[in-house]
Protein backbone atom coordinates (compact mmCIF):
# COMPACT_ATOMS: atom_id res chain seq x y z
CA UNK A 1 0.00 0.00 0.00
CA UNK A 2 3.22 2.33 0.74
CA UNK A 3 3.98 2.03 -2.69
CA UNK A 4 0.45 2.78 -4.48
CA UNK A 5 0.29 5.63 -1.59
CA UNK A 6 3.44 7.02 -3.69
CA UNK A 7 2.80 6.58 -7.22
CA UNK A 8 -0.61 8.78 -6.05
CA UNK A 9 1.54 11.70 -4.05
CA UNK A 10 3.27 11.81 -8.19
CA UNK A 11 0.73 12.23 -9.75
CA UNK A 12 -1.33 14.49 -7.71
CA UNK A 13 1.99 16.47 -7.20
CA UNK A 14 2.23 16.31 -11.31
CA UNK A 15 -0.77 18.37 -11.91
CA UNK A 16 0.39 21.37 -10.18
CA UNK A 17 2.91 22.01 -13.07
CA UNK A 18 1.57 24.17 -15.71
CA UNK A 19 3.05 22.00 -18.42
CA UNK A 20 -0.01 19.14 -17.50
CA UNK A 21 -2.56 21.34 -16.87
CA UNK A 22 -6.45 20.39 -17.07
CA UNK A 23 -9.60 19.94 -15.01
CA UNK A 24 -9.34 18.43 -11.31
CA UNK A 25 -12.26 17.16 -9.86
CA UNK A 26 -13.25 16.05 -6.49
CA UNK A 27 -16.50 13.21 -6.48
CA UNK A 28 -18.29 12.48 -2.81
CA UNK A 29 -20.90 9.80 -2.51
CA UNK A 30 -22.89 8.14 -0.26
CA UNK A 31 -25.00 4.76 -0.45
CA UNK A 32 -27.39 2.34 0.87
CA UNK A 33 -28.79 -1.13 -0.38
CA UNK A 34 -32.55 -0.90 0.34
CA UNK A 35 -32.75 -4.94 0.36
CA UNK A 36 -29.55 -6.07 1.85
CA UNK A 37 -29.20 -2.70 4.06
CA UNK A 38 -25.97 -2.31 3.28
CA UNK A 39 -24.62 1.45 3.71
CA UNK A 40 -21.65 2.37 1.50
CA UNK A 41 -19.44 5.35 0.69
CA UNK A 42 -16.47 7.09 -2.13
CA UNK A 43 -14.70 9.66 -2.35
CA UNK A 44 -13.12 9.90 -5.59
CA UNK A 45 -10.94 12.28 -6.97
CA UNK A 46 -10.18 13.08 -10.38
CA UNK A 47 -7.98 14.77 -13.18
CA UNK A 48 -8.11 15.17 -17.04
CA UNK A 49 -5.24 16.55 -18.48
CA UNK A 50 -5.03 18.97 -21.73
CA UNK A 51 -3.24 16.51 -23.20
CA UNK A 52 -6.09 13.62 -23.17
CA UNK A 53 -4.59 11.28 -20.08
CA UNK A 54 -7.27 11.08 -17.58
CA UNK A 55 -5.90 9.57 -13.84
CA UNK A 56 -8.21 9.04 -10.76
CA UNK A 57 -7.73 7.22 -7.01
CA UNK A 58 -10.84 6.50 -5.01
CA UNK A 59 -11.29 4.99 -1.57
CA UNK A 60 -14.13 2.91 -0.96
CA UNK A 61 -15.81 1.66 2.37
CA UNK A 62 -18.98 -0.39 3.29
CA UNK A 63 -20.61 0.71 6.35
CA UNK A 64 -22.29 -1.32 9.23
CA UNK A 65 -25.09 0.75 10.50
CA UNK A 66 -23.59 3.74 10.56
CA UNK A 67 -21.63 5.78 8.27
CA UNK A 68 -19.39 7.94 10.65
CA UNK A 69 -19.78 5.89 13.64
CA UNK A 70 -16.89 4.16 16.05
CA UNK A 71 -15.61 0.67 14.64
CA UNK A 72 -15.28 -2.47 16.91
CA UNK A 73 -13.19 -5.04 15.50
CA UNK A 74 -14.53 -7.66 17.88
CA UNK A 75 -17.80 -7.14 16.48
CA UNK A 76 -18.41 -6.52 12.47
CA UNK A 77 -22.31 -6.17 13.33
CA UNK A 78 -21.81 -2.81 15.52
CA UNK A 79 -21.60 0.65 13.39
CA UNK A 80 -18.67 1.67 11.48
CA UNK A 81 -16.87 1.09 8.77
CA UNK A 82 -16.30 -3.04 7.90
CA UNK A 83 -14.31 -3.14 5.01
CA UNK A 84 -12.49 -1.01 2.64
CA UNK A 85 -10.80 -0.97 -1.02
CA UNK A 86 -8.64 1.67 -3.02
CA UNK A 87 -9.15 2.34 -6.21
CA UNK A 88 -6.84 3.77 -9.11
CA UNK A 89 -7.48 4.53 -12.92
CA UNK A 90 -5.41 5.43 -15.76
CA UNK A 91 -6.53 5.85 -19.31
CA UNK A 92 -5.44 7.94 -22.46
CA UNK A 93 -8.24 9.53 -24.83
CA UNK A 94 -6.98 8.82 -28.65
CA UNK A 95 -9.71 11.12 -31.15
CA UNK A 96 -10.76 9.48 -34.11
CA UNK A 97 -12.85 12.63 -35.34
CA UNK A 98 -14.65 15.57 -33.83
CA UNK A 99 -17.30 13.41 -32.60
CA UNK A 100 -15.65 9.99 -32.22
CA UNK A 101 -13.00 8.68 -29.54
CA UNK A 102 -11.11 5.83 -28.43
CA UNK A 103 -9.44 5.27 -25.03
CA UNK A 104 -7.56 2.26 -23.40
CA UNK A 105 -7.14 1.88 -19.64
CA UNK A 106 -6.25 0.37 -16.90
CA UNK A 107 -8.28 0.13 -13.67
CA UNK A 108 -6.36 -1.57 -10.01
CA UNK A 109 -8.08 -2.29 -6.77
CA UNK A 110 -6.70 -3.13 -4.28
CA UNK A 111 -8.17 -4.30 -0.76
CA UNK A 112 -6.02 -5.95 2.27
CA UNK A 113 -6.22 -9.38 0.85
CA UNK A 114 -6.31 -9.11 -2.55
CA UNK A 115 -5.49 -7.03 -6.01
CA UNK A 116 -7.46 -7.08 -8.75
CA UNK A 117 -6.34 -5.75 -12.75
CA UNK A 118 -9.21 -4.62 -15.02
CA UNK A 119 -7.92 -3.34 -18.36
CA UNK A 120 -10.23 -1.92 -20.75
CA UNK A 121 -11.24 -0.90 -24.44
CA UNK A 122 -13.69 1.87 -24.68
CA UNK A 123 -15.49 3.46 -27.87
CA UNK A 124 -17.56 7.02 -27.14
CA UNK A 125 -19.26 9.28 -29.74
CA UNK A 126 -21.55 11.87 -29.53
CA UNK A 127 -24.32 13.46 -31.99
CA UNK A 128 -25.69 16.77 -32.94
CA UNK A 129 -28.83 16.30 -30.72
CA UNK A 130 -26.58 16.45 -27.37
CA UNK A 131 -26.83 12.68 -26.89
CA UNK A 132 -23.40 10.66 -25.68
CA UNK A 133 -23.06 7.00 -26.11
CA UNK A 134 -19.93 4.95 -24.47
CA UNK A 135 -19.15 1.56 -24.87
CA UNK A 136 -16.72 -0.29 -22.97
CA UNK A 137 -15.25 -3.95 -22.99
CA UNK A 138 -13.02 -4.64 -19.21
CA UNK A 139 -11.57 -8.24 -18.15
CA UNK A 140 -11.32 -8.38 -14.41
CA UNK A 141 -8.41 -10.49 -13.46
CA UNK A 142 -7.70 -10.99 -9.85
CA UNK A 143 -4.38 -12.33 -8.42
CA UNK A 144 -6.69 -14.06 -5.17
CA UNK A 145 -6.64 -17.86 -6.79
CA UNK A 146 -9.65 -18.76 -4.96
CA UNK A 147 -11.96 -15.50 -4.93
CA UNK A 148 -14.99 -17.07 -6.60
CA UNK A 149 -16.62 -20.11 -6.76
CA UNK A 150 -17.72 -22.45 -9.41
CA UNK A 151 -21.15 -23.39 -9.27
CA UNK A 152 -21.16 -26.95 -9.63
CA UNK A 153 -19.71 -27.21 -6.30
CA UNK A 154 -16.23 -28.06 -7.47
CA UNK A 155 -14.09 -25.36 -5.12
CA UNK A 156 -12.89 -22.21 -5.98
CA UNK A 157 -11.43 -20.66 -8.94
CA UNK A 158 -9.74 -16.84 -9.40
CA UNK A 159 -11.47 -14.39 -10.41
CA UNK A 160 -11.19 -13.69 -14.15
CA UNK A 161 -14.57 -12.31 -15.56
CA UNK A 162 -15.70 -10.13 -18.96
CA UNK A 163 -17.89 -7.32 -18.55
CA UNK A 164 -19.90 -5.04 -20.53
CA UNK A 165 -20.96 -1.27 -20.21
CA UNK A 166 -22.94 0.70 -22.14
CA UNK A 167 -23.36 4.29 -21.16
CA UNK A 168 -26.29 6.63 -22.71
CA UNK A 169 -25.68 10.58 -21.75
CA UNK A 170 -27.76 13.37 -22.42
CA UNK A 171 -27.99 16.83 -20.83
CA UNK A 172 -30.94 19.23 -21.02
CA UNK A 173 -30.27 22.91 -19.54
CA UNK A 174 -28.14 22.66 -16.43
CA UNK A 175 -29.71 19.23 -15.85
CA UNK A 176 -27.75 15.68 -16.91
CA UNK A 177 -29.15 12.75 -17.37
CA UNK A 178 -27.40 9.01 -17.75
CA UNK A 179 -28.30 5.59 -18.00
CA UNK A 180 -25.97 2.18 -17.34
CA UNK A 181 -26.33 -1.14 -18.28
CA UNK A 182 -23.37 -3.44 -17.35
CA UNK A 183 -22.81 -7.19 -17.84
CA UNK A 184 -20.72 -9.33 -15.73
CA UNK A 185 -20.12 -13.37 -17.03
CA UNK A 186 -17.07 -15.61 -16.37
CA UNK A 187 -18.54 -19.69 -17.25
CA UNK A 188 -19.27 -21.39 -14.61
CA UNK A 189 -18.39 -19.55 -11.48
CA UNK A 190 -20.99 -17.85 -9.24
CA UNK A 191 -21.10 -13.78 -9.83
CA UNK A 192 -22.60 -13.36 -6.85
CA UNK A 193 -25.83 -14.02 -8.04
CA UNK A 194 -26.50 -18.02 -8.01
CA UNK A 195 -25.29 -17.63 -11.39
CA UNK A 196 -22.54 -17.02 -14.18
CA UNK A 197 -24.00 -13.76 -14.97
CA UNK A 198 -24.73 -10.83 -13.36
CA UNK A 199 -26.71 -7.37 -14.43
CA UNK A 200 -26.59 -3.85 -13.25
CA UNK A 201 -28.82 -1.00 -14.21
CA UNK A 202 -27.69 2.40 -12.97
CA UNK A 203 -30.05 5.68 -13.68
CA UNK A 204 -28.22 8.89 -12.93
CA UNK A 205 -29.37 12.09 -12.86
CA UNK A 206 -27.25 15.83 -12.04
CA UNK A 207 -28.08 19.43 -11.83
CA UNK A 208 -25.03 21.90 -12.34
CA UNK A 209 -25.56 24.68 -9.81
CA UNK A 210 -22.45 26.62 -10.97
CA UNK A 211 -19.06 25.94 -12.19
CA UNK A 212 -18.21 24.43 -9.06
CA UNK A 213 -20.79 22.16 -7.65
CA UNK A 214 -23.16 18.95 -9.56
CA UNK A 215 -25.01 17.59 -6.98
CA UNK A 216 -26.40 13.84 -8.59
CA UNK A 217 -28.45 10.99 -7.55
CA UNK A 218 -28.40 7.60 -8.66
CA UNK A 219 -30.57 4.61 -8.35
CA UNK A 220 -29.24 1.15 -9.27
CA UNK A 221 -30.45 -2.31 -9.54
CA UNK A 222 -27.93 -4.93 -8.37
CA UNK A 223 -29.43 -8.22 -9.74
CA UNK A 224 -30.10 -10.98 -7.52
CA UNK A 225 -27.40 -10.22 -5.08
CA UNK A 226 -29.50 -10.74 -1.98
CA UNK A 227 -30.21 -13.87 -0.11
CA UNK A 228 -33.19 -13.59 2.52
CA UNK A 229 -33.86 -15.74 5.68
CA UNK A 230 -35.53 -18.34 3.56
CA UNK A 231 -32.58 -19.13 1.51
CA UNK A 232 -34.31 -17.74 -2.03
CA UNK A 233 -32.44 -15.35 -4.01
CA UNK A 234 -33.99 -11.09 -4.19
CA UNK A 235 -32.54 -8.39 -6.49
CA UNK A 236 -31.00 -5.51 -4.42
CA UNK A 237 -31.62 -1.90 -5.40
CA UNK A 238 -29.52 0.75 -4.56
CA UNK A 239 -29.94 4.87 -4.30
CA UNK A 240 -26.70 6.75 -4.00
CA UNK A 241 -26.72 10.94 -3.41
CA UNK A 242 -23.27 12.74 -4.11
CA UNK A 243 -21.46 15.74 -5.28
CA UNK A 244 -18.82 16.90 -8.07
CA UNK A 245 -16.43 19.88 -6.89
CA UNK A 246 -14.40 21.06 -9.42
CA UNK A 247 -11.31 22.10 -7.53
Amino acid sequence: MKKHALICAALLASTAYPTFAGETKLDVRLGYNTTSENKDSRVKFMHTFDNGFYFSAEAAQIHNDSYFGGNDSNDEDKNGLKAAAQEFEATYKFQINDSTYWSPGLVLVTAPNWTEYRPYLKLGTSFDNGLSVTGRYRYNWSNDANGKTYLDGSGNTRGSSNQFDIWFSKSVGDVGLMYNPRYRFQDGVDQGTGRDDYWEHTVMVNYKLNDTWTPYMELVSLDETYVNSNGERENDYAIRFGFVMNL
